[in-house]
């Protein structure tokens, strides 16, 4: 259970800034690519950063879990050698561990953010069903009427023009604007005023080749699969950000797909207009569901120009940009992935507990001291000493005034006992430090039984902490 909530933080903490450089590099991307591509590319491109948002925080958390296991066997040497890992893979691994920082979270901090997450999800998901729910119902409500002439000569305008097989077309109050419903079935929901003859025949047209591109492209479906993918992350306002402007460029690209049918763009954008300014867009919409209305996405403004514009260019060139777009996004993404913030595990926290200065003293002047620092998740640092020693009473005392720094080379840890072996050279100085409290410890050095050197000493030194380093 540790181990799952230090994966879902993570998910948390990487997921809050990667999600933040991809929204914002997909506004770059946009307005580079606006007023000059067709909109059903742009839209493309914001679906690139939803998947993106998905996969980074989740690749991320993936390549942590992994990397964490290829360096357990390393995880305190100060600098392991590259042969010594698991292969190619284990060293990518690990130069990924050891780019990624380390955060230390209380026990209780952790089981309240991943309490608290479950909560939000708990309720995204009832929210996301009970607006599934509510468009059901909107769809069995809905019922069939008498279609007049001008709606019906619309209705087989539009439909040959599509190419799209036979679809029910019915009536609701439910809905402020027409409306399409269903992913393998299909239904177009129209208000009222369509069937009461209010509405002219190229505004029916604009309408109804709107609501035929969505089916053309099945956006009901892929909206959905949307609305499902972004729920983890659907609190971030840049995530909110990446939807909003999926919708709006969707809009957008269902416009220029109905603008052919009418004779000019110009009239297409008359009709919109026209449109919008009943009471059609006054009308209230069917609020939380998942219908795709004719002006639920608003920017109205946008939707108008966009369709004015003849600047845009199709073919290769329009697919090349979109392609360099969506490639800039993903190198973006799997670099991203690289520098990541991961919650330190239990023996980090262990390690934590011997990072300071330490020293002993022999009358009040201290001889050997240990600066110990993590790196990465690993313990080193180095070991500031006196060159000799002497053996007095069962003690090791200093026997010059001459000293020597050297680097701690390896540190193994086990409960309240830390293992040091200090200096590179053929005889290093092998130190066993136990922990007697918070800011002191008893430390013994381990020497052999060679007669040309001192004893195994009787009496411990007394290390004190006198500084903590960060």
């Amino acid at each position: 259970m540790e181990a799952i909530s230090e994966l879902v933080v993570s998910y948390l903490l990487n997921g809050t800034w990667q999600i933040t450089v991809i929204a914002a590099l997909g506004f770059f991307c946009d307005r580079l690519l606006r007023h000059r591509i067709p909109a059903r590319y742009r839209h493309v491109m914001w679906v690139v950063c939803l998947g993106a948002c998905v996969c980074v925080p989740l690749a991320t958390v993936w390549f942590q879990a992994n990397a964490s296991a290829s360096a357990a066997d390393v995880t305190t040497a100060l600098q392991p050698p590259a042969a010594d890992l698991p292969g190619a893979t284990g060293r990518i691994l690990y130069r990924f561990h050891a780019r990624s920082h380390a955060v230390w979270f209380p026990a209780n901090l952790l089981a309240v953010l991943v309490w608290g997450y479950a909560v939000f999800l708990i309720f995204r998901a009832t929210g996301f069903t009970w607006s599934y729910l509510r468009t059901v119902r909107i769809r069995k409500r809905a019922y069939q009427r008498a279609i007049p002439r001008t709606l019906a000569r619309a209705w087989e305008e539009c439909t040959s023009s599509f190419s799209v097989p036979p679809i029910p077309m019915l009536c609701s109050t439910e809905v402020g604007s027409s409306s399409t419903l269903g992913h393998r079935k299909p239904v177009l929901i129209l208000p009222e005023c369509f069937f009461a003859d209010e509405v002219g025949v190229q505004e029916s047209i604009t309408a109804l080749a709107h609501e035929l591109a969505h089916v053309r492209r099945g956006d009901f479906g892929l909206n959905l699969l949307y609305e499902a993918a972004s729920m983890p992350f659907c609190f971030h306002p840049a995530a909110l950000f990446i939807k909003a402007r999926m919708a709006q460029t969707r809009e957008l690209a269902c416009d220029e797909m109905a603008a052919s049918l009418l004779p000019s763009a110009t009239q297409y954008a008359r009709s919109l207009l026209r449109l919008a300014q009943t009471r059609l867009a006054a009308a209230p919409a069917a609020k939380a569901s998942y219908a795709l209305g004719l002006f639920d996405a608003g920017a109205l403004e946008e939707r108008i120009m966009n369709i004015l514009d003849t600047n845009k260019k199709t073919g290769k060139w329009a697919r090349t940009r979109m392609l360099l777009a969506v490639s800039l996004m993903g190198v973006t993404s799997l670099a991203i992935c690289g520098f990541s913030v991961r919650v330190a595990d239990r023996a980090s926290a262990d390690t934590r507990r011997f990072v300071g200065t330490w020293e002993t003293q022999y009358k009040g002047r201290a001889f050997f001291t240990l600066n110990l620092k993590e790196e990465n998740g690993a313990l080193g640092g180095t070991c500031l000493h006196v060159t000799r020693v002497a053996y007095v009473d069962g003690e090791l005392i200093p026997g010059t005034e001459e000293t020597s720094q050297e680097q701690i080379t390896e540190a193994r840890i086990s409960g309240n006992k830390l293992e040091l072996k200090i200096g590179d050279r053929a005889d290093p100085i092998l130190l066993e430090f136990v922990l007697t409290s918070d800011n002191s410890a008893d430390g013994k050095p381990i020497v052999g039984e060679s007669p040309d050197g001192p004893p195994p000493p009787k009496k411990p030194w007394h290390f004190q902490k006198v500084s903590a380093n960060p």
